[in-house]
């Protein structure tokens, strides 16, 4: 009687230690999913970042174009 007492315990054990292990399976899967979806926002994020929209160097040639203009108009009126 107790043997099957035993079996009986180990196997109710088994049986809830089998339904955790699945359980935390499917979490595992669910935060694996949301890493890789954090990771994909992450690249995206840093490639609109490092995109400047108008860099120093544009500014700097832009301002020359404006001189030279005035320059040219200061030379016929």
């Amino acid at each position: 009687m107790e043997q099957h007492e035993k079996n009986s315990e180990k196997q109710e054990l088994v049986t809830r230690q089998t339904q955790e292990i699945s359980k935390l399976n499917q979490e595992m899967d669910g935060l694996r999913q949301e890493i890789k979806q954090l990771r994909e926002d992450i690249e995206l994020i840093d490639i609109f970042q490092k995109k400047p929209v108008i860099s120093s160097a544009v500014i700097g040639q832009i301002g020359s174009f404006i001189i030279a203009i005035l320059v040219i108009i200061g030379i016929f009126f």
